[in-house]
């Protein structure tokens, strides 16, 4: 496995424990900060903007008792720079 597909399913798993724990502190630090930022969670329409997207993280988390996440089975692939 390369240096570059070991450091994105490193910060891959690092996302995912965040989520786990409802850490939006965590989670805040690993989000873009980009004008370009979009999120789309599942079933719902895109969030643009770094705020309005912790802020959607946030409502999930206070929302939320629990979340278990298997991360037994992942992949990545690379095409230029787009991950």
């Amino acid at each position: 496995m390369t240096d570059e597909k070991q450091a994105i399913l490193t910060a891959n798993q690092a996302f995912y424990r965040a989520f786990e724990k409802r850490d939006i502190e965590t989670i805040s630090s690993i989000l873009s900060k980009g004008i370009g930022t979009v999120c789309i969670h599942p079933g719902r329409t895109a969030i643009r903007g770094f705020e309005n997207i912790r802020n959607s993280w946030d409502l999930i988390f206070k929302n939320t008792n629990y979340i278990e996440i298997d991360l037994d089975i992942v992949t990545t692939e690379i095409n230029g720079v787009l991950t």
